[in-house]
């Protein structure tokens, strides 16, 4: 189920799956165009190596990428990450955004590690559920 990454333990779930209040969450702070950064040199090498068309991939769009996943700090419930999809030259491509809109990774779809350990039910799954859907209220409070 959880995942560890460097600083902080994560676990994974999908759209189709949820919980809803988390997709709402990330879709709302991921609203519209932003120009992606490809910071590290090893996420450039991996990316040249699978073919990826990094300029195409670099305008993210929110309206026009379909949302796939997101990780979630497990000891806060709230989203780090997020898996976009999106086709480029007949190719589909999942893009793994960070903060700052910083690329994490990218993959052709239909490789590995696409849908691997994705949190469905139980506890964590109904925290984090009612961590998002409280911040959205306060979202949804300061924007009145």
């Amino acid at each position: 189920m959880a995942r560890s990454g460097t600083r902080f333990e994560k676990a994974r779930f999908h759209v189709q799956t949820g919980p809803a209040a988390l997709f709402d969450r990330v879709r709302f702070k991921m609203t519209g165009r932003r120009e992606l950064r490809w910071h590290a040199a090893h996420l450039r090498e991996r990316a040249a190596e699978r073919g990826a068309p990094l300029e195409q991939l670099a305008v993210f769009d929110a309206a026009r990428w379909e949302l796939m996943m997101a990780e979630v700090r497990v000891d806060t419930g709230k989203f780090v990450n997020s898996a976009w999809a999106v086709t480029v030259a007949g190719q589909r491509w999942l893009v793994v955004i960070g903060f700052g809109d910083t690329v994490e990774t990218v993959i052709p779809i239909g490789q590995r590690g696409v849908g691997e350990g994705v949190v469905q039910a139980g506890p964590l799954f109904e925290r984090v559920s009612a961590v998002n859907a409280a911040l959205m209220a306060a979202e949804e409070t300061v924007g009145r």
